[in-house]
């Protein structure tokens, strides 16, 4: 199995009643996967001479630049304060039974 075919293809088991189950490997691991990757190149190129660069010059900055966008479309929004400091949501219920009081309210 190719180092491509062990992280990106699916994976399909045969079961023992002949059914077969495929497992697809998640996005976001799959994107992990690539910035580990993508960084261990940078890392590589880096090390080496200018005359013994396996990449053009501009590569380095180009898998930079990769590298953040990719983290970048890989972060979850954390809440903010003025997410966590509003006024709760009201369940139905509580709408309701203000709606009802304010109604009551107007036939006094």
């Amino acid at each position: 199995m190719s180092q491509t075919e062990l992280h990106f293809e699916p994976t399909v088991y045969q079961k023992s009643d002949g059914t077969q189950v495929v497992f697809q490997m998640n996005d976001c691991k799959r994107i992990e996967l690539i910035l580990k990757e993508l960084s261990a190149i940078y890392r590589r190129e880096e090390r080496r001479p200018l005359d013994c660069l396996q990449l053009p010059y501009h590569a380095q900055e180009l898998i930079l630049d990769a590298i953040g966008s990719l983290e970048r479309a890989t972060e979850w929004d954390e809440p903010t304060d003025d997410d966590l400091t509003g006024e709760p949501p009201m369940t139905a219920d509580e709408i309701h039974t203000a709606a009802w009081k304010e109604h009551q309210e107007a036939h006094r």
